[in-house]
């Protein structure tokens, strides 16, 4: 589908609040992303045509989506993380890291290229440095990785999974840090900081070459940066709020970014903002395949601790 720039393709039929956590999953030859305010998950097989949906009840939001063992996808909704088998259409609890506190909930999440899996939250006022970013163990236990942000994003690990990258998107930077064999993080830098009229860090990607993908929320724009910190390429969407971003097709060379059209504070008033909207076009460095996290099943054998249900439809 047009879009008005050529270089960008629409590639789903939907129009999403505000689309994020896109992944590409190379056995399904698959993208899955979500409606942060649906709450809703998407699946379109083969990078194109129907769309399958699962709206999540009993949640405000969905942060983001990670690919989990046995067919099944980790859900970091507002109050907890939950198991989605998207062959039945169930969901299960499975860890709360935050441990009930009401002004924080779940956003940005990514497993690493070791298998563990990094979650992010964000402090509900969108004003407070109370988030936090946990590593967590396959048995739903969390450690503290870093602390003090408003709004936790990215993440993404570098191809030899030496590095950590980290948007503080309020902080309008994105942080990297060395991580050792154990999911240790240390030696906390700046790697790239934008200005104010750049947007706000949000979602991030790494390619086979370790460029460094963010995509701009506010800025209509995703950026490329090398892996010394400096920005290679800017490409300009027709969309406002452009929030996450990943590497799919047959070789990893597709670029996919979701947008959106609202926000919880802010609509997008451009008359040719077409925000909402799963956008493709072609890059020369592919990317990496999306890894899985191999959890515990011991949380998650009894349908009492299900406090959510899940249905898929066609759009």
């Amino acid at each position: 589908m047009p879009t008005g720039n050529p270089e960008w393709q629409i590639c789903t039929p939907t129009r999403d609040r505000l689309g994020e956590s896109i992944l590409w999953h190379p056995v399904e030859e698959a993208l899955y992303w979500i409606d942060f305010y649906g709450p809703l998950v998407h699946r379109q097989k083969c990078g194109g045509g129907a769309v399958e949906s699962w709206k999540i009840d009993q949640a405000a939001t969905i942060g983001s989506l990670v690919f989990a063992d046995k067919g099944r996808l980790l859900l970091a909704v507002d109050h907890g993380l939950h198991l989605l088998d998207t062959s039945t259409g169930k969901t299960r609890f499975f860890a709360d890291p935050k441990n009930g506190k009401m002004n924080l909930a779940y956003n940005d999440g990514k497993v690493d290229r070791a298998g563990r899996y990094w979650i992010g939250t964000y402090d509900l006022s969108e004003r407070e440095p109370n988030a936090v970013f946990y590593r967590m163990g396959p048995d739903g236990t969390a450690e503290v990785s870093d602390k003090g942000f408003v709004i936790c994003n990215g993440p993404a690990f570098s191809p030899d999974n030496g590095k950590l990258y980290f948007s503080d998107t309020v902080g309008h930077r994105i942080l990297s840090y060395d991580l050792d064999v154990n999911g240790t993080v240390s030696g906390r830098r700046v790697f790239f900081a934008f200005a104010n009229n750049d947007g706000m860090p949000d979602g991030l990607a790494v390619d086979s070459v370790g460029n460094v993908w963010c995509a701009l929320y506010g800025g209509s724009k995703v950026v490329c940066i090398d892996p010394r910190g400096t920005l290679r390429r800017s490409l300009y969407l027709p969309a406002t709020f452009v929030t996450s971003l990943c590497f799919g097709g047959p070789e990893l060379k597709t670029l996919y970014v979701t947008t959106g059209w609202n926000s919880s504070t802010t609509e997008a008033t451009k008359a040719d903002d077409i925000g909402g909207a799963v956008f493709m076009r072609p890059v020369d460095s592919p990317g990496l395949p999306e890894p899985v996290i191999a959890l515990w099943d011991m949380k998650c054998d009894h349908e009492d601790l299900d406090p959510m249900k899940a249905g898929g439809r066609l759009l």
